[in-house]
């Protein structure tokens, strides 16, 4: 990289192009862009790492063309510390550089669009990661939602009954559209636990990249909190829905209530979806001790997951420092630290 360009925030703006990232890893996030630069030049962990791995979608448009819109899906290595691999970046930046020149908004030809497709730093999304992402634009724009809006939202509302047809990005439009949308909201409120179980399921898996309405989380919690509900099935739905509300009083003590008597499936989706739940000395204490009771590879994983986290790291190591683990968190450690070692 050149002296003066450095970092893909700077190589953008040296582009004349506003621009928009997002985490894609665990759920969808905005990064703005000063908490970007500062990820960019290694003067933070970046927060939201998923298998070591920084997966980002970067929105872009030209200034004097702000109606064609550009979208970079990257993946980016991260060191034993959680920055950013500053060497991996510059990497990614040559290879557009090489590509595109600094025409970034350009239109490209079939020679470019193959020397991009050679980038090693692309990914490629999930369905559900793009129908959350194109759901969550159309809002900030507010810009109409898809097509598959209107059955989605009349199936949940109860209008109709046929839902085999109903597309996803229907269903992550309502998601994300709750916060003007409160008649629906109270619908979902009242039914997610009726819905069929590949819509319910569907509907988790878009309301956890979006911002639930209070009247809904509640509900949620609720649910979680009922010992008359049986369904596994049903709370595992629920707790994902919960994602974005991971930082509420209420949340925090249902996974303080939770985590004891959680099975395998729920401890999964506390860290990878409701980590920040879980950053309080003794929740994490218990955490770590109910997933050291799972099988070896489970607890590995899992501990590898929770101690990759920026929010959850100091506290482990805390625990660790004062002697506040378990028995058996300590055995589940202490082999973990010999299979690494050996």
């Amino acid at each position: 990289m050149t002296q003066s360009i450095s970092t893909i925030g700077e190589f953008l703006q040296a582009g004349q192009a506003d621009y928009q990232v997002y985490d894609m890893g665990r759920c969808l996030r905005e990064l703005d862009p000063e908490a970007f630069d500062s990820i960019e030049r290694q003067q933070q962990p970046y927060p939201y790492p998923i298998r070591k791995q920084a997966q980002l979608a970067v929105l872009f448009k030209h200034r004097q063309q702000p109606d064609n819109d550009y979208l970079w899906f990257i993946q980016l290595p991260l060191d034993e510390r959680g920055l950013l691999s500053v060497g991996a970046r510059d990497h990614y930046l040559e290879f557009v550089v090489s590509a595109l020149g600094h025409e970034i908004t350009g239109s490209l030809t079939n020679e470019q669009e193959e020397q991009l497709k050679q980038n090693p730093y692309l990914f490629t999304p999930t369905e559900t990661q793009r129908a959350a992402l194109h759901a969550r634009i159309a809002v900030n724009r507010r810009a109409a939602p898809s097509i598959y809006f209107d059955d989605a939202e009349a199936f949940l509302s109860g209008q109709q009954n046929d839902w085999k047809n109903i597309g996803m990005q229907g269903l992550h439009d309502c998601a994300a559209r709750l916060q003007q949308l409160p008649q629906l909201t109270a619908t979902i409120a009242e039914c997610f636990d009726q819905y069929p179980a590949p819509v319910r399921n569907q509907l988790a898996a878009a309301l956890e990249h979006q911002h639930v309405p209070a009247k809904l989380r509640d509900a949620l919690v609720a649910m979680m909190d009922n010992e008359q509900s049986t369904d596994p099935a049903v709370k595992r739905d629920a707790l994902r829905a919960l994602a974005s509300c991971a930082e509420h009083g209420s949340v925090k003590k249902l996974i303080r209530q939770l985590v004891p008597k959680a099975d395998a499936d729920l401890l999964t989706i506390m860290s990878a979806r409701l980590w920040p739940a879980l950053a309080e000395h003794d929740t994490l204490a218990q955490y770590i001790h109910q997933i050291a009771l799972l099988d070896t590879v489970l607890f590995d994983a899992l501990f590898q997951d929770v101690i990759s986290l920026p929010q959850l790291r100091p506290l482990v190591l805390s625990l660790l420092a004062q002697g506040q683990l378990s028995d058996d968190s300590l055995q589940a450690l202490n082999r973990l630290k010999q299979n690494v070692q050996s």
